[in-house]
């Protein structure tokens, strides 16, 4: 379990390349989930591939256009 909570985070004008296939992650806690995260303008490729999201007790929203899509943001 996690003591520390994790809101009101803006992720915004973020482009460059990612060292792994899963680009975007949040990995918060059941017990204190991360809460209020933005993302917005973000641009993120894994070697000229398309690169993925991973969400787990994240909440919040991100815009469309956002590369990779964030869909796993609740």
């Amino acid at each position: 379990s996690s003591g520390v909570q994790i809101s009101d985070i803006t992720y915004n004008n973020i482009k460059g390349t990612s060292a792994t296939q899963a680009a975007v992650t949040f990995n918060c806690s059941s017990s204190t989930p991360c809460q209020g995260i933005k993302v917005s303008n973000v641009q993120l490729t894994y070697m000229s591939k398309p690169s993925k999201s991973y969400c787990e007790y994240a909440y919040g929203s991100a815009s469309t256009g956002v590369v990779p899509p964030i869909n796993c943001l609740q």
